[in-house]
């Protein structure tokens, strides 16, 4: 029986490549509003790439699994897999010194000739294979039964085609949730030559088409929403902030904490770096002769070369290798236990002027300390600011000394609770009222 009492319960439709428990962040958002408005009385049908784990599926959550099909793209990436594991001359060659090496302007030519059928088979994302399955699963749904609406959610965005393809025809209200920018973020740390600017020309068109036919666009940071609206005046969109779902986190005991610890928790990509704070721990090691007792920094997550060799070079370069741990890629719930245990956390997003870590959510909603390190006036810095988060620009190098600093001296408590509301819960009653008055009106 749904919390509205006898009424019957109002049906929604989400269609997501990712959901848990497939690892990815993103399938978080839905994931945590699906199980909340299940409470609230939806009965929610989730269409999606990610199979079932050994937990239970919430309450009124439905999920529906549709395999992504093998596309030539994963052919051709299988065959260069294949051809780099063998050997690159055979012993013969090797022996006579008779290898004959091609010219410099075939290689050039072959290079780009690849990237072009490259570009041709892997767009316009991750998600191409699964579309079309994952519209027929959702047209199955509409055929069956009557939803109130249908949302999809993105990246990957070609998610929004399948939300497209499966209403079409259809009165049932579409509603495409970006989550983050599509287009415009495409290959944005690549210098942006022909072969760029013609995938996002693609990408751009692909995006008008789906806007078009959705009647509301939500987007989850108000930078993102004001720069759409403006690309986009005929589209409705509203600013809908991702958040976390506290039920999921571990009971943080302040016994634990380990006082100058820090962490960070997530991918070092792109234009993320940490630079500027092992500068500035190294300068607080040089005035403070007991801080190497006290303060550590440890990293998990996947480490992108050549960040990875940048990093390791910078570390050694500071004298950091006894304080700095690199842990690498950890299960979800071993990465959030560090996290609880840590007196600091970093969230790093330099050069993402529209876009917010959804790391920043988990160590909020642990009231972990956190310092956000991205540009002032960024959407990650405004959102850090609005939820209860310390912000420095990246090149503040005397900023994170002075803040090291404090934490090494007691000044920064080892708990913080949020400032405002960031939990799936109380964001999940605010995308009821939405639905509501969108289906109702």
């Amino acid at each position: 029986m749904s919390e509205r009492g006898l009424k019957p319960a109002r049906r929604l439709l989400v269609i997501t490549y990712h959901f848990p428990p497939d690892g990815s962040i993103g399938g978080q958002r839905w994931a945590g509003l699906s199980k909340y408005l299940a409470r609230l009385g939806w009965e929610v049908h989730v269409v999606t790439a990610s199979k079932p784990g050994k937990e239970s599926e919430a309450p009124d959550v439905h999920r529906h699994v549709r395999h992504r099909r093998r596309t030539l793209n994963d052919v051709y990436r299988a065959g260069v897999g294949r051809l780099r594991a063998r050997p690159k001359t055979n012993p013969q060659s090797r022996q006579t010194g008779s290898e004959t090496k091609p010219e410099v302007g075939s290689l050039t030519l072959l290079a780009a000739l690849r990237r072009v059928v490259g570009s041709a088979m892997s767009l316009p994302d991750h998600g191409r294979g699964w579309v079309g399955r994952a519209a027929g699963a959702a047209r199955d749904l509409l055929d069956e039964g009557s939803f109130d609406a249908v949302i999809t959610s993105g990246p990957p965005h070609s998610a929004h085609f399948a939300g497209l393809l499966a209403t079409r025809g259809s009165d049932v209200k579409f509603w495409i949730d970006m989550r983050d920018p599509w287009s415009i973020t495409h290959e944005m740390h690549l210098p942006p030559d022909r072969v760029i600017r013609a995938e996002k020309y693609l990408l751009r068109r692909l995006e008008r088409l789906a806007f078009r036919h959705a009647s509301r666009v939500l987007v989850n940071t108000r930078e993102f929403a004001s720069a759409l609206r403006d690309a986009e005046p005929e589209a409705d969109v509203i600013c809908f902030p991702n958040g976390i779902d506290l039920e999921q986190m571990p009971l943080r005991q302040a016994d634990e904490v380990k006082r100058g610890s820090i962490a960070h928790v997530g991918t070092l990509y792109a234009n993320r770096s940490l630079s500027s704070f092992f500068a500035a721990m190294s300068g607080v090691m040089c005035t403070k002769s007991d801080a190497a007792s006290t303060l550590r920094l440890d990293l998990a997550g996947p480490l992108e070369s050549p960040h990875r060799e940048r990093m390791q070079e910078e570390i050694a370069a500071a004298g950091l290798g006894s304080l700095v741990h690199v842990r690498g890629t950890l299960p979800r719930a071993q990465a959030l236990e560090l996290l609880s245990r840590s007196h600091l956390a970093l969230v790093l997003a330099q050069d993402q002027p529209m876009c917010v870590p959804a790391k920043l959510y988990e160590s909020v909603g642990l009231c972990v300390p956190t310092l956000v390190i991205a540009e002032d006036t960024s959407a990650a810095a405004q959102e850090a600011r609005r939820i209860g988060a310390m912000t420095l620009d990246g090149r503040d190098v005397d900023g994170m000394r002075a803040l090291l600093e404090d934490l090494l001296a007691g000044r920064i408590p080892t708990s913080i609770p949020p400032k405002a509301p960031i939990s799936y819960a109380d964001l999940a009653a605010q995308m009821d009222s939405l639905l509501l008055h969108e289906t109702t009106s």
